[in-house]
């Protein structure tokens, strides 16, 4: 293949967000992160089917989303027993059965695939590669969208992955994110809407340090409480939510 057409076809896969893992030993991590339990696996942009692959020698029962049409046709001629849903992963409509996910996720959508799933009900576990920025500060909270979703989910980060591990190489490196559901909701789902209205609130809320600003929108005076809304742990924001609501 010629310098030039070379260079086409890396342009249009990062267009796509096409950063292919190429690390076998990475792909093994990501594989290894999910529960033994063998529930059945969806995994969002499986590209050239690195990920795919391992997944089906472990025995899972797996359904591929893949957008770009040349590798879902590929994935299909290399994996004959393989469901594939040529679709954007962010259009995709998740099974009603419990399931797990996976994906190697385009840096460039991210956060909205990770709203996306945090809005479906029914997969049990997340395992993510994405930028590794990203993975770290889910992992570590302080943020809005960690504190608003804290109630139902787990965020852990599982490690660096080199940009190296990619082709085309991309300008950052990559990090495993792990979600999990709680089998035990902090908050009642039914509170969802009310409880993350709080949150916004107390993000977006004038103020002059955390106490003043809680103190402004429910009248409450709480002690001992961070500086700042993202200085609070998110598995505290429930709590503060209970004493204040």
């Amino acid at each position: 293949m010629s310098s030039r057409r070379r260079s086409a076809r890396d342009r249009a896969r990062r267009e796509l967000g096409q950063n292919f893992l190429v690390d076998r030993g990475v792909v093994r991590r990501l594989v290894d992160l999910l529960e033994p339990a063998p529930l059945p696996v969806v995994e969002l942009g499986a590209g050239s089917g690195a990920i795919t692959r391992e997944l089906l020698h472990s025995g899972r029962q797996v359904t591929a989303v893949e957008l770009d049409p040349r590798w879902a046709q590929h994935l299909r001629d290399a994996f004959p027993d393989l469901s594939v849903i040529r679709c954007d992963m962010l259009d995709f409509r998740f099974p009603t059965a419990e399931h797990a996910v996976i994906g190697n996720l385009p840096f460039g959508i991210t956060t909205s695939v990770t709203r996306r799933l945090l809005t479906e009900k029914n997969w049990s576990e997340a395992v993510l590669l994405v930028q590794w920025d990203v993975a770290r500060k889910r992992a570590e909270g302080g943020t809005q969208l960690n504190a608003q979703w804290a109630p139902w989910y787990e965020f852990h980060s599982c490690g660096r992955v080199p940009a190296r591990s990619f082709r085309p190489r991309p300008a950052v490196d990559g990090g495993i994110l792990k979600v999990r559901r709680r089998t035990r909701p902090l908050v009642p789902l039914g509170e969802q809407r009310r409880y993350q209205r709080f949150v916004e609130a107390v993000f977006t809320g004038r103020g002059r340090g955390l106490t003043e600003i809680v103190r402004n929108i429910t009248g409450h005076r709480l002690r001992n409480l961070p500086a700042l809304p993202r200085d609070l742990p998110p598995e505290a924001w429930p709590r503060l939510y209970t004493e204040t609501t």
